[in-house]
């Protein structure tokens, strides 16, 4: 098959500078095109990176983007500029899979030649499917977007398949290397995200703080992120604020790493992943998490359903209300028990990794090559 992944026109491919999700597609790419396919991804343009080269295989084809701001409005009104400008730039083929919210709904008109388009749906639905009519098949991160899809649009609900996000290879390459087997006088917990009020960094710091009153020695936080507004931080007023919140406590500040196996080198030195989020509608899948399980990493989630894609709470994983009127005690409360309970961690950990090899590139390159090929024969129809 010929293969497009058009990605938006915020983060760069390579991603150098965050881009969960371009960095899975990438891996996929990779998949595809070890397969035989001919791929082409379709990205921003970025300093230091050609407008057009191969690597690889993979042919990748750069056009326009911007930087991302805290206006809503004005990103959108600078996402259809973008899409405007660029789609009748994308390769004609078979399918062009895309994340962006204006491509789907211009593609169609203006490059007929592109291909079947498959939507990635990595956020929640914004009443915009209604825009989307030439889109051949919608593919939700989570069965959990699939529905607020076909709560939205009943007709997109139709075109609609689950099929999860899967990890970087790099943080399944290697068996995990814990650095004591679990049992360290010292556990580290680990939050690695943007550094953004839907986080529910502010649950986090106020829930350490109640570990600090404890008189605990036996915990360090390791807190690392992007912060700059347009890397998807919350600026860097909110994130003195949460500095500020976890003055005096062991919490260590890192400068955001996006190279995957960095990040596998971070993470084989910790033993808790806490991703206390409480983005209702933002978050889609959770793709953080899952990548510390894939290093032997415990799981601590909020109750977002979104995580219930690959998480068991009490099997390879904890869950906090973050709901509740007591949500930073409840958070508290799970990390005491992850602190404390060595036997408890060590279990978890196992079946967290054994979790992680189940949304492997491979694995997750050949449910999508089997939603094109369904795709291509007109299932959806």
């Amino acid at each position: 098959m010929r293969i497009t992944i058009a990605t938006g026109p915020n983060f760069p491919v390579p991603t150098v500078r965050g881009g969960a999700v371009q960095r899975m597609w990438e891996g996929l790419a990779q998949e595809f095109a070890k397969r035989g396919h001919e791929v082409t991804i379709f990205a921003r343009e970025f300093p230091k990176q050609a407008r057009e080269e191969v690597v690889s295989g993979i042919r990748y084809a750069r056009r326009g983007g911007y930087e991302q701001s805290a206006s809503i409005k004005w990103d959108l009104a600078k996402c259809l500029a973008y899409a405007l400008r660029t789609v009748r730039h994308i390769p004609s083929g078979d399918v062009v899979v895309t994340n962006d919210f204006w491509t789907p709904a211009i593609l169609p008109w203006v490059n007929r030649e592109a291909g079947k388009i498959i939507a990635n749906a990595n956020r929640f639905p914004k009443r915009q499917y209604g825009l989307y009519g030439g889109v051949s098949a919608f593919a939700a991160a989570s069965a959990a977007v699939a529905k607020a899809i076909a709560a939205q649009s009943p007709a997109a609900g139709k075109r609609t398949a689950v099929v999860p996000n899967g990890i970087d290879g790099a943080f399944l390459e290697e068996p995990v290397r814990r650095r004591s087997d679990g049992g360290a006088d010292l556990v580290r917990i680990i939050f690695a995200g943007r550094i953004h009020p839907e986080k529910g960094l502010v649950l986090l710091a106020e829930a350490l703080r109640l570990l600090g009153k404890d008189g605990r020695r036996n915990w360090e936080c390791v807190m690392m992120g992007p912060v700059d507004e347009g890397e998807g931080g919350g600026g860097k007023k909110f994130a003195a604020g949460i500095r500020g919140k976890t003055e005096g406590l062991p919490v260590v500040w890192r400068e955001p790493i996006f190279e995957p196996r960095g990040l596998v080198k971070i993470y084989d030195e910790g033993d808790v992943f806490v991703y206390p989020s409480v983005a209702e509608t933002g978050e889609s899948f959770g793709l953080a998490p899952l990548e510390g399980m894939a290093r032997g990493l415990v799981p601590l989630v909020s109750k977002l359903d979104v995580f219930r894609e690959y998480l068991e709470p009490g099997i390879n994983g904890a869950v906090f209300d973050h709901r509740s009127e007591n949500a930073a005690n409840n958070l508290a409360c799970e990390l005491r028990t992850l602190i404390d309970d060595t036997d408890r961690r060590r279990k978890m950990s196992v079946a967290a990794r054994r979790t992680a090899e189940n949304f492997s590139p491979g694995a997750i390159a050949d449910k999508y090559l089997n939603l094109f090929e369904q795709v291509m024969e007109g299932a959806f129809l």
